[in-house]
């Protein structure tokens, strides 16, 4: 026996020093104490079990969180020198490829965006399928399979929507073809960067068409990080402009300047079209129009879409003093150049003009902000571009005035947290990752903390070292006897780890969902955005679906999708590890021929992680004929609001200007009519639930710690009007467009209200999920149009 054991550590030590661990020390067998059988059995044992041990351990450590998945740097594979991207395999012998991402070269983390293909048409004996892998902000490869291509020219045209999560990640295109077991493959894999360079979560993007309208100067000039946080990129090609609306997700802001018909006869109806819906359901733009205004937004002309008026004619102004006033401009723009101001004069204008020159028998609105559904158009009737406003000295200050209405004045104030501090501390910058921590809350999920599982460690080694012998010696019992004894400890070890781990994690598939169902009652656009969180009792893959039950639309489009968390902490999408080593793709399944419908096939969760997923819906909602409300004195507004859904909303509040009124109950396909100056309170102190006059408005109330996902949303779908980064020290760049603040201080108002049921239903492997395991949280707004008093009023304010 002793030779047998000289000959497994000699082995041992080999073994370990191969693998570049510290050897097992081997002391010569004349130097050790002579001991019974029974003692060097043990010993053999412990060297038996160390890896049992180990294995132990990391059980216990996954105990502590609840993890998305294990921790490991991407793989990035060898590129060739001087060529964008490689072939992993290349049956089909393709030569001639063609690959872009992005709109102009650039795309935003965690958003919808387009991978454009273009092979000739020759390339495949037979049709091919063509998928396309990206990274999610998990590391967990998911593919998108490309919808039928369309043949120019003699090449085959693909464009495939996308999700990229992880900054520093490859991108691969699969191309089969044949049958299976007599098929053949072609990969290619590309990195991101080599394709587009990714624009950060927590960054704005501006896109700019046409010629530069000084944007750029203002940004550069801008008196504080607006700059640095903002990204303004020309549309180089009018080709680059996708044809869906939410391939624009990443874009905040649009800024066009229509002086040039030529280029704008470039852009497809769908362009147009898809630029309209992304419009309606949250974007924004800033539209200078001038000289060219009759060929670009009269009747029938590819832009009137964009107006908010009708075009009437052109005019000349030379008394610009409320324009100079806005700036604080003495300077009169007539005399720059020693020419009058060309302005675009529209009729039927809706809206709020925020600048009127002329007077009642002949005004002419130079500035108009506009709702169209959930999103807003800045219109400005003349052209930045030319003179005599491009000669203005004014012309900088009036584009700093409109990034403050955009970014918010309160961004940058001295309450705001340094980035880098709230990264470390937090692990979060942006109110999105706030709610993301808050739902990955579950009920019956307990942490266990490292002091528990470090005293856990401390018995174990106790009890399977000195306590097993003590118990020998205690019952007087032979020392061979410990071959009984040390699997009895293991065995109630293991028995009491895995109690302590179904115990502090449950058993059950779980479900936090958060859904805030958008009705506008003039354009009757209906929009929903929905976020979810699953906990998985196992390792398995799910396939997950968002099935609409009470949503008062008609052909509803419903997109699922993974969540990620912006910025740059553990877990983030600008961080550089990852945290899966899961190699098999999941699917974002699009319906055959219909890039509007899609849903997840085989998530993989890992026993005891969650999952981050979020979902939007659109569509139209049958015309409902109702009056508007109507704005009295001192902003205050009365009416009947009506309920176009089927779901009764309560504790509901009506944000207007600086008013809000409490509404108990709206229900169901019914009215309620609203008083002026009954039950009205003021909005900021409602959405900050001050109680005490005392307090000044650089006071925060805020707890970025809390996981109050009901409070966190009355935050998030007001945020500007709450106070932005001066009353949460959070930004709210990644999905903004959740935020309605801007409806509240124009000619609409908005209802919220809330739901016992969500309006859509999360479907699990084709059945929902259990509501005894399950927390929802659902939100109804409908945003009502105002009849405001007088343009003169409106101009004043």
């Amino acid at each position: 026996m002793g030779k047998a054991a000289g000959s497994f550590s000699r082995q041992t030590d080999e073994v370990a020093e191969q693998a570049g661990c510290l050897p097992v020390i081997n002391v010569p067998r004349r130097e050790r104490p002579q001991a019974c059988l029974g003692i060097k059995m043990r010993s053999l044992s412990y060297n038996l079990i160390f890896r049992w041990f180990a294995s132990c351990l990391l059980a216990l450590v996954c105990l502590a969180h609840t993890p998305s998945g294990f921790a490991a740097e991407e793989a990035v594979a060898e590129q060739t020198p001087g060529e964008s991207g490689f072939w992993v395999a290349n049956e089909h012998n393709i030569q001639d490829i063609s690959v872009e991402l992005g709109i102009a070269g650039r795309f935003k983390l965690g958003s919808w965006t387009e991978v454009r293909l273009s092979l000739p048409s020759d390339a495949f004996e037979s049709q091919a399928n063509v998928t396309v892998i990206a990274l999610d902000s998990d590391g967990v490869p998911v593919e998108v399979k490309a919808p039928v291509p369309e043949t120019v020219n003699g090449r085959m045209n693909y464009r495939v929507p996308v999700k990229i999560g992880r900054r520093s990640s490859n991108l691969q295109i699969h191309f089969v073809t044949g049958e299976p077991g007599n098929s053949q493959t072609t990969i290619r894999e590309i990195p991101i960067v080599d394709l587009a360079e990714p624009i950060q979560a927590t960054q704005r993007w501006f896109l700019q068409i046409g010629a530069d309208l000084g944007m750029a100067d203002a940004l550069q000039r801008y008196s504080s990080r607006l700059g640095d946080t903002t990204v303004l990129l020309p549309l180089s090609e009018p080709s680059q402009l996708p044809e869906a609306w939410y391939l624009m997700e990443g874009v905040d802001l649009v800024v066009w300047t229509a002086n040039d018909s030529a280029q704008v006869e470039k852009f497809q109806p769908k362009q147009l079209e898809a630029l309209q819906e992304w419009l309606k359901l949250g974007g924004r733009m800033v539209m200078s129009v001038g000289a060219r205004a009759p060929e670009l937004i009269a009747d029938s002309k590819p832009l009137a879409r964009f107006a908010p008026g009708k075009f009437d004619r052109m005019a000349e102004v030379r008394d610009t003093t409320e324009l100079e006033a806005l700036v604080g401009r003495e300077a009169r723009i007539d005399r720059a150049v020693g020419g009058a101001l060309t302005v675009a004069v529209l009729k039927e204008t809706i809206g709020v003009s925020r600048v009127v020159e002329g007077s009642r028998q002949a005004s002419y609105p130079l500035w108009i902000r506009s709702a169209v559904g959930f999103g807003t158009v800045d219109f400005f009737s003349f052209d930045f571009t030319a003179d005599p406003i491009a000669s203005w000295e004014g012309r900088e200050p009036l584009l700093k005035i409109l990034l403050e209405d955009i970014s918010d004045r309160q961004e940058e104030t001295k309450n705001a947290a340094p980035t880098g501090r709230s990264v470390a501390h937090f692990g979060y910058t942006d109110i999105a990752g706030q709610l993301r921590m808050a739902l990955d809350q579950f009920p019956g999920v307990r942490n266990v903390s490292f002091f528990m599982i470090g005293a856990i460690l401390v018995v174990y080694l106790v009890l399977i070292g000195p306590g097993d012998y003590f118990f020998l010696r205690r019952f007087k019992l032979r020392m061979e006897w410990t071959w009984v004894t040390f699997p009895v400890i293991i065995l109630l070890a293991s028995i009491g780890i895995w109690r302590l781990a179904t115990w502090s994690k449950g058993t059950a598939l779980k479900l936090n969902h958060v859904e805030v169902l958008d009705v506008d009652m003039a354009s009757s656009t209906v929009r929903s955005t929905s976020w979810f969180h699953l906990f998985s009792p196992e390792t398995k893959r799910y396939d997950i679906r968002i099935q609409p039950t009470h949503i008062p639309a008609t052909a509803w489009n419903q997109l699922e999708s993974w969540q990620g968390l912006a910025g740059s902490g553990l877990g983030g999408m600008s961080a550089r590890q990852s945290i899966s080593t899961v190699p098999t793709p999941y699917a974002i399944d699009f319906a055959p021929g219909d890039l509007t419908d899609a849903s997840l096939k085989q998530v993989p969760i890992q026993i005891w992680s969650s999952k981050t997923l979020m979902g939007r819906g659109w569509g139209e909602m049958d015309e409902f004929e109702a009056e508007p409300l109507n704005e009295r004195e001192s902003e205050l507004i009365d009416g009947v609001l009506h309920n176009p859904t089927n779901m009764t909303l309560t504790d509901c509040y009506v944000f207007h200007g600086r008013w809000a009124y409490f509404v108990a109950t709206l229900p169901a396909n019914g009215t309620a009519r609203l008083v002026p100056g009954q039950s009205v309170q003021n909005t900021g102190k409602v959405l900050k639930r001050r109680r005490v006059q005392e307090l000044s408005e650089g006071d925060s109330l805020w707890d970025r710690q809390s996981t109050d996902v009901a409070r966190i949303m009355e935050v998030a779908m007001f945020y500007s009007a709450a106070g932005g980064p001066g009353f949460t020290n959070l930004s709210n760049r990644f999905q903004s467009y959740v935020d309605l603040s801007s409806h509240i201080h124009g000619d609409r108002a908005v209802l919220v209200g809330k739901v016992e049921q969500p309006a859509s239903q999360v479907q699990i492997d084709g059945a929902p999920a259990a509501e005894g395991d399950s927390q929802t949280w659902s939100y109804v707004r409908i945003v009502y149009p105002v009849q405001r008093r007088s343009d003169s009023e409106t101009a004043q304010r």
